[in-house]
């Protein structure tokens, strides 16, 4: 998505681009180039890093639950290989949903701090 006036930068919190580029007249070279790579290190977030996080903290709980669970409960051990599954699965799509919001959140903010930079 090309950015060549002030007014475009709103739509790239609307559109959500994969990328950006900034060609706006009234910043300098050094200013659109700097602008169009914070945009697009955002941009370029997926979510999948907070996902890996959200994974990586609470298998270890989940693993202490999945022990308990085949040592002291009826269930038979295949359901309860189901349900650890399901859980570590639950946990990387819901860290990635936060972090898409965290993304789109940040994202706002820069368009906010452009438009403060620029007067408007």
């Amino acid at each position: 998505m090309e950015i060549v006036s002030i007014s475009d930068v709103y739509m790239i919190a609307k559109k959500r681009p994969k990328e950006v580029v900034f060609k706006i007249p009234e910043l300098s070279n050094k200013e659109n180039d700097a602008w169009e790579t914070r945009f697009n290190d955002l941009l370029s977030e997926c979510g999948c890093t907070s996902g890996q996080q959200f994974i990586r903290y609470s298998t270890p709980g989940l693993v202490i639950v999945l022990v308990i669970l085949i040592n002291y409960s009826d269930l038979s051990r295949q359901f309860i290989l189901g349900i650890f599954v399901f859980s570590v699965i639950l946990a990387g799509a819901s860290g990635k949903i936060i972090g898409l919001l965290q993304r789109n959140y940040r994202i706002k903010k820069l368009v906010d701090e452009l438009m403060k930079t620029q007067g408007v």
